[in-house]
């Protein structure tokens, strides 16, 4: 598998680690982070992080900007990952990516401010997830709009390219410290694969369904353009589903409407919805 992240945004927003923690309400506890290792003029966002846990985040809407740039003593590509969930008045109103701050945004102007060599807007993604937690670094303003730091990776030469190749149904392995939760009694939204695996939705956007609610994934397989072999379909959780990678790595896909899945099973979830 390619080591190309996608941390819940379409490109490359993950963030390495030695070990995950089980980051519930039991509680959560910072752990040495491998992404803090790049160098680069990009703010150093990393070292002071701090878990922290969000909650009640089911169609919550969010944004991540990511700043591109090269570590010159390691000769490698690299992103930090600035993720809006908690800002911009987002607790209260369930939007922390309001349209008129993210329809502001340039990229170029973003990218010189913190001297990147490519800033990305994503879209608005809305998570499926009901709660999460991780590292959060320092809170930046890109234009106006508030977006925290919630990773560094590596990313290949090929994110640098005005026409990024598709990943929808690509198997993609990338580095995470965030560990996501379904509650009991949420609805999930599944895709099985042809070699067996299942992948749970964790967040979805309007961006290629303009019309795409939450209340509308339940027929969402009616409109995806599965390949042979692939199937969509919903389940009712009869238990809590914890999302987290005990090896330090994810396995996550998109699909053709650029949704977000993770891989589920033996050291990526607690059972196999």
């Amino acid at each position: 598998m390619p080591t190309v992240g996608n941390r819940r945004g379409f490109w490359a927003l993950c963030a390495p680690a030695l070990g995950l923690l089980l980051l519930t309400a039991r509680g959560v506890a910072p752990s040495y982070a491998e992404d803090c290792k790049y160098f680069s003029a990009l703010p150093d966002d990393c070292a002071g992080a701090q878990y922290r846990k969000y909650d009640n985040l089911r169609d919550y809407r969010y944004a991540e900007i990511e700043l591109f740039a090269k570590d010159p003593l390691k000769k490698v590509l690299y992103v930090s990952a600035y993720n809006t969930t908690g800002l911009n008045g987002g607790d209260d109103s369930h939007d922390s990516a309001p349209a008129p701050l993210l329809q502001r945004l340039d990229p170029k102007r973003i990218a010189k401010q913190y001297q990147a060599l490519l800033a990305r807007i994503g879209p608005p993604y809305y998570w499926t997830a009901d709660w999460l937690a991780d590292r959060i670094g320092a809170v930046r303003s890109f234009d106006g709009l508030n977006a925290q730091w919630m990773g560094n990776t590596l990313a290949p030469s090929s994110a640098l390219s005005p026409k990024p190749i598709s990943l929808a149904y690509r198997t993609t392995l990338t580095a995470r410290t965030v560990v996501m939760g379904f509650k009991k009694g949420s609805v999930i939204y599944l895709l099985d694969d042809p070699k067996g695996r299942t992948w749970v939705m964790v967040s979805y956007t309007n961006k290629e369904a303009p019309d795409l609610t939450i209340d509308k994934l339940d027929s969402l397989g009616d409109v995806l353009k599965l390949p042979q072999g692939w199937k969509f379909r919903t389940a009712t959780l009869a238990k809590d589903l914890v999302l987290e990678p005990k090896a330090g790595f994810a396995g996550i896909t998109l699909d053709d409407k650029a949704n977000l899945y993770h891989l589920t099973g033996p050291r990526q979830t607690n059972f196999v919805p």
